[in-house]
Parts: structure tokens; C-alpha cells; sequence
């Protein structure tokens, strides 16, 4: 029984993962099945096809595959500036009451349902800026719900790494002589870019995956609300696929760059310590 959850401790993670990316897997292999006579996605072997890859743009799709990107890229700008902005108040803050009411405010839309969250945007836009009237204004409007949405999440990831950080460097930043702004660019902010970096990503694939809020408070049509609409067709299968991509991709990147800084740590660390050693040697 021991060695058993021994194994399960040891494996635990590597479950996870594959539950994870077992269904992406099948998704890459079933976008490239043919699909049913009405052309709707079939969970059955029916043959191989490439039809759902080189398809992929028709329907007014790359339009909606635009529309996604400019939402995506405006919104991860707009969380990472403002949750930024935020967490570094909440750290320089020195009555922490307010960092914990600005948490406990913070944490409200992640029990919170998205459809809730999207008729609340309605009344609000409504009430300010009357109904819907052309496609520009609904794409302010997408861009605005999306970073409503996605805030808390940017938050959340950068306020940990916020509160680790040395105030003394912001200090000795200012006695070189740079002004505070500077000063907040080359300590602060360089320290926060692995959050940055994480928060912006998160806000990206959250304004993709978004459905609800866009659905009921613009009239842009996304990668989003195309794949909801009628029944599921396997050029969604070809999305799943991309996100499967990137994944593999920005996860390889990451166990290089940590690979590479530790190797670069032990070179340094087995540099200082032959330093240290020939500085004995000198001295005897």
C-alpha cells in the first residue's frame, strides 16, 4: 500500500497532464475525420480529410479570426496596465486593510457567473451610452467586457510576486540618481515581466474562449461566437488543435529558459566558489 502512494505521489502530476491533453490530442486527430453527410462533426471514424484545415478561413471566419485578435491584443494591454498599476498601490499601500478589501473585491467575479457578469455590462452600456448602433461601437464594447472580465485574473497572477519585492532596490534605484518613474521601470517593472508575461497570456486566451460577455454586449462576431453557432462543426477541432500547438511551443520555451537559468546559476556558483577556493590558496 506504501509503495503504491508512493507511485501516486510521484505520478500525481503527470496524471493531471494527461487528462489535460488527452482530449486535445484526440481533438487534433478528429479535425482531420470527415465530417457527417449535413457536413456537422462526427465523433465516428469516417475517413481521412484535410477539409476542416483548408476550410478553416471560409464563412466569414477570418474576419471573426481577425476580430479576435484585435479584442485579444487590446484587452491584455489594458488587464496588464491597470492590474500593474494596482498591485504595485496595494504594495506600496502600508495600511493593509485596503490591500485586503481591494482582494475581497477582487475575488467577487471568479464565483461570480459570466451570464450575470454580461447583463450586468448590458444595463450598464445601455444606461450609459444608449443601445447598440453600429459595429465599431461594439467592438469598444467587446474590448471593454472582455477587460472587465479578465481584470481579476490579472490581479490575482501579479499580486503574489508584488508583494515579494525588495523595496531597498527601488530605494538604491533612486539614489544613482534616477528619477522615480525611472526608477519604477528598471526595478519594479523588470522584476514583474514572469507576471506580466503569465497575466497577459491568461487574458489572451480568455477573451478567445469568451462566448457570453461578447454575445450579449456587442455585435462582433469572434472565433467565440462563431463556434457557438447552430451545431459544433470541425473547424472548431482545428482551434483546439492551434491551442494545443501553441501550448507545446510556449511550454518548451519555458523549460529551456528555466533550464538555461540553471545552468547558468551553477556556472556562476561553481565560479565564485574556484574564486574563493584560489583566494585560500593565495593566502596560505
Amino acid at each position: 500500500m506504501t509503495k503504491f502512494w508512493n507511485f501516486i505521489k510521484r505520478s500525481y502530476i503527470y496524471i493531471i497532464l494527461a487528462v489535460t491533453y488527452i482530449p486535445l490530442v484526440f481533438a487534433v486527430i478528429f479535425s482531420f475525420n470527415k465530417p457527417s453527410d449535413k457536413g456537422f462533426l462526427s465523433f465516428s471514424w469516417n475517413g481521412f480529410t484535410n477539409t476542416a484545415w483548408t476550410n478553416f478561413f471560409d464563412e466569414g471566419r477570418e474576419l471573426a479570426l481577425i476580430n479576435s485578435i484585435i479584442i485579444a491584443f487590446f484587452v491584455s494591454l489594458l488587464v496588464i496596465s491597470i492590474s500593474l498599476v494596482t498591485v504595485f498601490a496595494m504594495w506600496k499601500q502600508k495600511n493593509k486593510n485596503y490591500s485586503r478589501a481591494v482582494r475581497a473585491v477582487n475575488n467577487i467575479p471568479f464565483i461570480n457567473p459570466d451570464n450575470i457578469t454580461a447583463i450586468g455590462l448590458v444595463l450598464v452600456f445601455t444606461a450609459l451610452f444608449g443601445t447598440l448602433a453600429n459595429t465599431k461601437e461594439g467592438m469598444i464594447r467587446g474590448i471593454v467586457g472582455h477587460t472587465i472580465m479578465a481584470l481579476p485574473y490579472g490581479i490575482t497572477l501579479m499580486y503574489p510576486r508584488s508583494e515579494k519585492f525588495n523595496a531597498s532596490l527601488f530605494e538604491a534605484s533612486q539614489d544613482l540618481g534616477y528619477s522615480k518613474i525611472r526608477s519604477w521601470f528598471k526595478t519594479y517593472f523588470v522584476y514583474m515581466i514572469p507576471s506580466i508575461v503569465f497575466a497577459g497570456l491568461v487574458s489572451i486566451f480568455l477573451s478567445f474562449d469568451d462566448f457570453i460577455i461578447l454575445q450579449t454586449t456587442s455585435n462582433v462576431s469572434t472565433l467565440g461566437t462563431k463556434l457557438y453557432e447552430g451545431q459544433f462543426k470541425a473547424w472548431g477541432l482545428v482551434v483546439g488543435a492551434c491551442l494545443l500547438f501553441v501550448t507545446i511551443v510556449a511550454n518548451a520555451c519555458y523549460i529551456g529558459y528555466k533550464a538555461y537559468m540553471i545552468k547558468r546559476s551553477n556556472k556562476k556558483a561553481k565560479r565564485i566558489k574556484n574564486e574563493q577556493q584560489q583566494t585560500k590558496e593565495q593566502q596560505i
